[in-house]
Formats: C-alpha cells, sequence, structure tokens
C-alpha cells in the first residue's frame, strides 16, 4: 500500500447548476462540475468567470486616496523632490516601475529606491529615509511596504518629510503616524476588495492620477499579483486577465527580454509568471541588490532590455543552486526534529543565504506539511534573519504575534512572513512555537489536505475536456486549478525516467493515460504492473510530434490494497533503513539479528509495522505461514536471498537411490576421492546429488564414512528413505524454492495474501 501525503477532502456540492444555465453558457458536463465544486453556480457568477465581467472598483474608496493624490499633485506643482520607496520581491520592483512611471507621466522630480534585502532588511530603513532627507527628499512614497515601518516614519515626518504608505500586507496592532494610508484593508475604510497586492494599489493610485494609465501597468500589475500569491478572485482576476491578454497581445520589450533568455516563446499565462518570470525578478533581490529587476523593467531601449535580462537570467541560474544546496542541508536538519516530535519547524544554520530561505521554507513544508522558519545565524551581527512558510490550518502572522517578545521585526500574512530576531532568542522561539502548535492539535487537525473538485471516470479524460477546464483560467490562490481525483485505474507501465531517474511516469487504464509525478521517481519499484491505483492532480494536453494527448500531472498518489514487491533480482536494490522500528526484516536462523526488529521465521512478531521484507529464503514454508498470519503490512518485500539453489538439480529417484546402493554394496569399500565421479557417470547424477544420497545413507545407517572411504554396514535395519531428516529437509526446500523463487508471481501473491491471519 502506497500512503497518500495528503488527506484528499470530497465534498459533494450543495448547489448544481441547472440545465438552462448549462445550456445558455454550453457548459460540458465536466466544466459544470468544476463549476459546481466551487460553488458558482448562479448566472451572474458563471458569467464573470466565462465570459470575464471586468471588476474594476472605484480607486478614490480606497483608504486616504484623496488625500494622497492632494499631497502628490502638491509636490509636483511645487517640484519638490518624491522618493518611491519598494520593495526587493518581483511585487515590490513591478509596483515600484508602475509608480515611478506614473509620476513621471506627470512631470515629476521623482526618484526610486529598493532596500537591500541583507544590509537594510524588509521595510522603511531609517538611514535610507534620512539620506532622502539629506539628498532634499520632501515627499516619500512607500510601495509595497510601510505599514510596519512605524518608527522610521515617525522619525522621518519629524525631519519634515511627508510619507504616504502604499501597502497591502497585514496590518499590526497601530497604524504608522504616515501623511497617509492607502491600504485596502485600512480599518477606517471600506474597500469592497481586501486582496490586493502592492503592485494592484499602485495601478489604483496610478488609475486616479493618470486618465488612462498605460496598458503596460496592468501587465505589470498581473505579474505582482500572481507573483505574490495574493487571492485570485475578485478585483485580481479582472487585473491578472486583463494583464495576461496585454502581455500576449503587445508584449513590453522588458519582458520579452526576461523570456527569451529563459528560452520561452510559447503563450504566456499564469503560469508562465508563477514559474518563469515571478521567480526571475525575484531572484535578483534574494541574492543581492532587486535594483536590476526595477532597472530592467524602467528601460525603454530594446537593447539594454536584453542586457539588463541576461543578468538576471545569471543571478536565477546561482540561485537555483544555492536553494539545491541549501535544501539538502535543510531537510536533514528537518527529518531529526519531526523525529523529536516537533510540530513547527525552525531551522536555524549559520552560513545559509537570507535571500533563498522562503524557497526553501515552501519544500520544506511541502515535504513535511508543517509550518516552517528558517533562519540565517550571523555570529558578527549577533541575529538570525530568515523566512516563514505555513500550512492553511496556521496564520504565520497570528502565531509569530503571538512571540513579538522574542523578534525584533517582522512582517506577513497568514502563509508566509520575515523576520530578524536575536540569536539567543532563537531556542526561546521554538518552544514557544511548539507550544502554540501542541495546543492547537487539540482541537485541530494538522493533517495536510487536498481539496478535491471533481472525482473523474475515465471517460471523462478527453482533450475537448481539458480545454473546457482552461477556459476558467487564470488560476491561483483562492481559485486553484481544479484538483482531479481518478481511482482505481489499473497500472499499464511504471518506470522513472530523468536523468538522475527522479520523476515517475505511469501508464494507466485502457486510455493508456500517461501520467507524471515529479520528484517521485522512486516510487516506481514500489508500484506493481497491474495493481489499481489512486491519482490526484491535474490534467494538461501533451503535444509532441504535432499530436495532442491528455495528460495527468500527479500531485499525490495512493492505492488502497497491501502491495507484494518483488526484490529477488540481484539486479534491484532495496535501500531501507535497518534501523527503521517501522520495517520487520525476517531472516534466516543461522544469520545474526542486527536489531530488534529483526525476527527469525516463526518467530513472534511484536507490533505493527507498515513494511515487511522477507530477507532470507526461509527454511521451510511452515515457518513461513507462521510469520505471515500474524503480520500486518502495507507493503511487503521479497528478497529472499540464498547461497545456492537445488531445485533445477532435483530429487534422486527410488531407482537412482537403489542403484546407488547395489553399486556400493558390489564394491564392499568405495574410495570417493578416486572413484566417486566412476560413479556418478554411473548413476548419472551431479557430484552434489552423490554427496546428498550418500548423506541420506550414513543417517539410515546404512554406510559409514572413514577418511572418504564409504563401506556398507552389515544387517542394517530396513528403512524407507523418505523417513530420513537429510531428505525431508532437502524435499522442503525444494517446495520453497519452488513456490518462492520459481513460481509465477501473481500466483506467489495470492498464495501471500491466502497466509494471512
Amino acid at each position: 500500500m502506497i500512503k497518500s501525503k495528503y488527506n484528499w477532502l470530497y465534498e459533494p456540492p450543495t448547489q448544481y447548476i441547472d440545465e438552462t444555465l448549462a445550456n445558455k453558457y454550453q457548459l460540458t458536463p465536466i466544466i459544470k462540475k468544476v463549476l459546481e465544486s466551487k460553488s458558482i453556480t448562479e448566472d451572474a457568477s458563471i458569467k464573470a468567470i466565462l465570459n470575464q465581467t471586468a471588476v474594476n472598483h472605484e480607486p478614490w474608496l480606497l483608504s486616504d486616496m484623496e488625500k494622497a493624490v492632494n499631497r502628490i499633485n502638491e509636490a509636483i506643482d511645487k517640484n519638490e523632490r518624491i522618493l518611491v520607496y519598494g520593495d526587493y520581491d518581483a511585487d515590490g520592483v513591478t509596483s515600484t516601475t508602475i509608480l515611478v512611471n506614473t509620476l513621471k507621466t506627470l512631470g515629476a522630480e521623482v526618484g526610486w529606491y529598493i532596500p537591500n534585502r541583507f544590509t537594510e532588511g524588509y521595510g522603511p530603513n531609517e538611514l535610507a529615509f534620512r539620506n532622502a532627507h539629506d539628498e532634499g527628499v520632501s515627499l516619500i512614497i512607500t510601495v509595497d511596504n510601510g505599514i510596519q515601518g512605524h518608527k522610521e516614519i515617525e522619525m522621518i515626518q519629524e525631519l519634515g518629510v511627508d510619507v504616504i504608505v502604499t501597502d497591502h500586507h497585514e496590518i499590526g496592532r497601530t497604524l504608522p503616524s504616515a501623511y497617509s494610508i492607502v491600504h485596502p484593508m485600512h480599518p477606517e475604510y471600506d474597500y469592497p476588495f481586501h486582496y490586493l497586492c502592492g503592485a494592484g494599489v499602485a495601478y489604483k493610485l496610478s488609475q486616479v492620477l493618470l486618465d488612462n494609465p498605460p496598458n503596460y501597468f496592468i501587465g505589470l500589475a498581473a505579474i505582482g499579483t500572481i507573483a505574490d500569491l495574493v487571492s485570485l478572485t475578485d478585483e485580481n482576476r479582472s487585473i491578472v486577465k486583463q494583464g495576461l491578454a496585454l502581455l500576449n497581445e503587445s508584449c513590453p520589450i522588458q519582458i520579452k527580454a526576461l523570456l527569451n533568455q529563459a528560452g520561452y516563446n510559447d503563450t504566456i499565462n499564469e503560469e508562465t509568471i508563477g514559474f518563469i518570470i515571478g521567480p526571475r525578478l525575484n531572484a535578483v533581490g534574494r541574492l543581492e541588490d532587486a535594483s536590476l529587476a526595477a532597472e530592467l523593467l524602467m528601460t525603454e531601449d530594446e537593447e539594454e532590455a536584453e542586457f539588463l535580462a541576461e543578468q538576471v537570467e545569471h543571478f536565477n541560474i546561482e540561485r537555483k543552486e544555492i536553494v539545491a544546496k541549501i535544501t539538502e542541508e535543510a531537510l536533514a536538519i528537518a527529518e531529526d526534529k519531526v523525529n523529536k516530535g516537533k510540530q513547527f519547524l525552525l531551522l536555524a544554520k549559520e552560513d545559509w543565504h537570507e535571500g533563498v530561505l522562503g524557497i526553501v521554507a515552501s519544500r520544506i513544508v511541502e515535504t513535511y506539511g508543517l509550518p516552517t522558519l528558517m533562519l540565517n545565524i550571523d555570529l558578527e551581527q549577533n541575529h538570525a534573519k530568515g523566512s516563514a512558510r505555513s500550512i492553511e490550518q496556521v496564520s504565520m502572522f497570528e502565531i509569530l504575534s503571538a512571540h513579538q517578545d522574542l523578534i525584533s521585526k517582522f512582517g506577513g500574512h497568514h502563509m508566509a512572513a520575515g523576520m530578524t530576531m536575536e540569536i539567543d532568542y532563537i531556542e526561546s522561539l521554538e518552544q514557544g512555537l511548539n507550544e502554540w502548535m501542541h495546543q492547537l492539535s487539540e482541537h485541530t487537525s494538522l493533517e495536510p489536505n487536498k481539496r478535491v473538485a471533481v472525482k473523474l471516470e475515465e471517460n471523462d479524460i478527453t482533450i475537448n475536456n481539458i480545454r473546457d477546464i482552461q477556459r476558467l483560467s487564470p488560476f491561483g490562490t483562492d481559485f486553484e486549478k481544479p484538483l482531479l481525483e481518478l481511482d482505481d485505474n489499473e497500472v499499464v507501465d511504471v518506470k522513472a525516467i530523468g536523468k538522475d531517474k527522479n520523476h515517475l511516469k505511469l501508464i494507466t487504464g485502457q486510455l493508456k493515460l500517461q501520467s507524471l509525478f515529479w520528484q517521485n521517481g522512486d516510487l516506481a519499484t514500489q508500484i506493481e504492473l497491474g495493481q489499481p491505483i489512486n491519482l490526484l492532480g491535474n490534467l494538461q494536453i501533451n503535444e509532441w510530434n504535432g499530436n495532442q494527448s491528455p495528460q495527468f500531472i500527479i500531485q499525490d498518489i495512493a492505492t488502497n490494497n497491501e502491495q507484494i514487491l518483488d526484490y529477488r533480482s540481484k539486479r534491484k536494490q532495496l535501500n531501507l533503513d535497518p534501523s527503521d522500528t517501522n520495517i520487520a526484516f525476517l531472516i534466516h536462523p543461522k544469520k545474526e539479528k542486527l536489531h530488534d526488529n529483526y525476527y527469525y521465521y516463526g518467530d513472534k512478531i511484536d507490533g505493527d509495522h507498515e513494511v515487511v521484507v522477507l530477507r532470507d529464503l526461509p527454511l521451510d514454508l511452515e515457518s513461513l505461514k507462521m510469520s505471515l498470519e500474524e503480520l500486518n503490512y502495507s507493503q511487503l518485500y521479497l528478497v529472499l536471498q540464498h547461497q545456492q539453489s537445488i531445485y533445477f538439480d532435483g530429487m534422486p529417484t527410488t531407482t537412482q537411490f537403489k542403484n546407488c546402493y547395489k553399486a556400493l554394496i558390489t564394491k564392499k569399500e568405495t574410495n570417493l576421492e578416486q572413484e566417486g565421479m566412476l560413479l556418478c557417470q554411473f548413476l548419472d547424477v551431479k557430484p552434489n546429488i552423490l554427496k546428498f544420497m550418500l548423506k541420506v545413507f550414513f543417517e539410515l545407517g546404512f554406510v559409514t564414512e572413514e577418511n572418504g572411504i564409504i563401506k556398507i554396514k552389515d544387517n542394517p535395519n530396513k528403512q524407507n528413505i523418505e523417513t530420513s531428516r537429510v531428505y525431508q529437509l532437502r524435499q522442503s526446500r525444494m517446495e520453497v524454492e519452488k513456490l518462492l523463487l520459481y513460481d509465477d508471481f501473481t500466483q506467489l501473491k495470492t498464495w501471500i495474501k491466502s497466509q494471512k491471519g
């Protein structure tokens, strides 16, 4: 049995789309099921999704918008110096670009500044603000940050510099004393949609400042929205839909240069932004100064755009290498903490690159299903800095807020946060976070979940149905690509693919559906041909040599039945931890028990074991039967090591035994060394068979042996050859070999399953 990593939650819809609406919008059964799974069943909501009715809330409804616009216009009229203070991620550089270009269009004297992640950290920085004041800046506008910058904003305003905060991050217990705060979640205002990203807020501000913002702006806002993983509903959905259309109709030179460097020349969709554009814009700020990414987005020169995009690509390649190294180290630390029962994984180490810790934290969460905080320890500065990622049951903002006395500075939202703290408090924070998690777990399940949108039948898997599902795009946070469950599909072929064999490829069912499971190539050895398997994932269209076929991208996999896995071939290597108490090893009675989880065939086995390994060939079937009767397992590995096989040598016939005895009587004394081969030729048997026959005679008292001389005993007791213990052991060994080594594997599995108590 392969256990799923997630709980697959399927709730049948409580509301259904009536046939009139289904006909009106030409909804096929598959798209109808998907919409119903998302509770989209009314005319207006269906129309909004399918026809993408634009949602563009009145920007003047945002908090302090009038006050902010008046102050900006005043600064422009008086030729005041304005500084746009941004952030180092994709949302930060796109929002910076939108607002800087907006102000330039209005003729403002404007500059921009993006803090360095490593030397200045996230959000308002006191020294940067003081430098702006010294350079004559009288108005600072933050984008994608500022809502937590209380001290710095108060300081700079006391120096006579006004600060307009435009942000979207969680608001703390108090608001900063800024000149104005443009924020969709401001508690004193009621903006219709709370989940704009930083670029979305900047875009709304540009809508007020400019009569017709350039189309490029909504493309940037779409990039920021997808890259920052904000809710892809309501107004954000319209921003992304319109932005993607713009990026495909007339791709700006800056984005085109970025895609050229990535070798991508296909349609730009939400996945293009999520996996190609966003990570590259983020890579610069993760490793060094994010200004390079902003310069790329702001350049109007095609040649310069290509040059800057090439530099960005170098950063992205380096980022991948660093992530791979840190992930390997972090997984080892995380596994140790999980084994110790930790429910919040705080991983801290020297010389971890702070810029990529959020990426690695996400991978740890994906692996263990637990909220994770990764910190780089800087002994010189006596502080630790890093990033946190969460699970849906735990608000990272809430849990870190509850331990704010141990943290120097942090900001974030439900699923992610960044923070700085003193090294001395790390142990206390880890203890506090785990106590908080323990209390939560007493009334809330922490098991990771995946919500199933539709349970598929095999005949649902068609190119047309996949295209229908794509009609609902773009997909993202709060409007995820529908997860599809396909149960009891028989495995036709299975193999590990890729350079390092680290990906899984399955062919299943009558349709020979191809399925891929990235980073799970190790499962290839655990899946049997012909067994039914359950898949959870998404459908896509695979194109190869002009042909199109359905393809299933697996997110999780499970088998309901126990598995019996064949590892009898020396070509198959079984890599299991011998000391893992979840595994029971059954071994030959003459072999050494290495750990407490090693048993001889027939021993009483303590407790249940998920995995059982028949490591050695048993002496007889009875002892194997005794073990199988009391075993409960999900996976049984047949290794069955043995020195040599006797099955094909067979058992001497009664006639051969008689002829052998007669030959020995005739000679009375036989020198085995000198005459053994002649005797083998006479009897037409191999030397090892002759030795066996002589052992039987010796045991029954028919012969004696001294210094290699075989002598017939006088007047031996008459006994049946089959009463010999040596004879019976060989017969038993042949039965064992026939069943366990040479019978059809399907029949062997049937026999093993029949022995369970």
